[in-house]
């Protein structure tokens, strides 16, 4: 059995299930665990995001959208060298991965016509059939279950130590820099489930840009910057657009220090099983002195500790 992954997130799970020897063909952004950065990629892009600040990169995927040109490109000789039996896609985002459209103009093309599986969550909820889905698919389905048990008992747990909380801080988590994103899908739900109340978007909605007047207006006491797909190295290199505002400081979070920098690549930009890091590094983070848990290294930065260090060091 030969499986391509055309996303991040569904290359974790297989791995997660026992079949990463099975997968012949990944992303470029398929990273997690190391081990698959060894897989031949058959998905890049036509503009190198790396080398473009956030308001470009906002401003090429526009275009992209507007104009109907795709910003992804699949390796057809590749592919059809592989000769999958599965290809995994999505279609919950045009900006995360090529449309389940472009794939079928491309099955045309390809000698061999593999079975296409979309999958598209927006919740946690979501996110667990998608494994299910996946796990029956490949026969693996005690360990679907196994995994999304495992999520469900985490969360459960959460959300045993933060239901009751009835002064829940106003928490903004930060989809974009340059222009500003409210984080949406799952995040707002994590925000839920970590014991905060998150700025109203409206159910399992897209990532929506606002105005810097809107973020005043939440007032937010904690702020989670997590530019999608960045780590936080990424996020580091550009937070001057931010800090030059000279309106920080009406923002609570600025003012207590509750501002931070998370590793959105690894625990919250994905539909994947990792976002339980996710839950549990918002809830860890507002609810210290009731919730014990230490992140990984790269998990979280506080930006003020970071600001302090800065200006030490210099």
């Amino acid at each position: 059995m030969k499986i391509i992954s055309l996303i991040p997130s569904a290359t974790e799970i297989l791995c997660a299930l026992g079949l990463e020897d099975s997968i012949y063909g990944v992303s470029h952004e398929c990273d997690f665990p190391e081990s698959i950065k060894n897989k031949k990629v058959v998905l890049n892009t036509t503009v190198d995001f790396k080398k473009l600040n956030s308001l470009q990169i906002d401003e090429a995927i526009n275009e992209s959208v507007s104009s109907n040109k795709p910003i992804y490109l699949l390796d057809i000789e590749t592919i059809n060298k592989i000769k999958p039996d599965f290809i995994i896609t999505q279609d919950l985002c045009e900006a995360c991965a090529v449309s389940t459209i472009q794939i079928e103009e491309i099955l045309s093309k390809l000698s061999k016509k593999p079975e296409i599986i979309t999958t598209s969550p927006k919740s946690i909820e979501e996110i667990n059939k998608s494994i299910l889905l996946i796990a029956k698919k490949f026969n693996v389905e005690a360990k679907g279950i196994e995994l999304v048990n495992k999520i469900n008992g985490e969360i459960k747990t959460i959300s045993s130590l933060t239901k009751n909380i009835i002064d829940k801080p106003r928490v903004f988590c930060m989809d974009w820099m340059n222009p500003i994103y409210s984080a949406g899908h799952w995040v707002p739900e994590i925000v839920n489930i970590a014991g905060g109340t998150n700025i109203k978007l409206g159910g399992n909605q897209d990532s929506k840009r606002i105005t810097f007047e809107e973020l005043l207006e939440f007032a937010p006491h904690f702020i989670f910057i997590m530019p999608c797909g960045f780590e936080i190295e990424r996020t580091l290199n550009e937070i001057n657009v931010l800090l030059e505002n000279p309106q920080l400081n009406k923002i609570p979070a600025f003012n207590s220090g509750q501002v931070y920098i998370v590793n959105a690549n690894a625990y919250f930009s994905k539909p994947t099983y990792r976002l339980v890091e996710g839950v549990k590094i918002i809830t860890r983070t507002i609810n210290q002195k009731t919730f014990n848990y230490e992140p990984e290294p790269d998990a979280i930065l506080n930006l003020q500790n970071y600001m302090h260090f800065e200006s030490f060091a210099g």
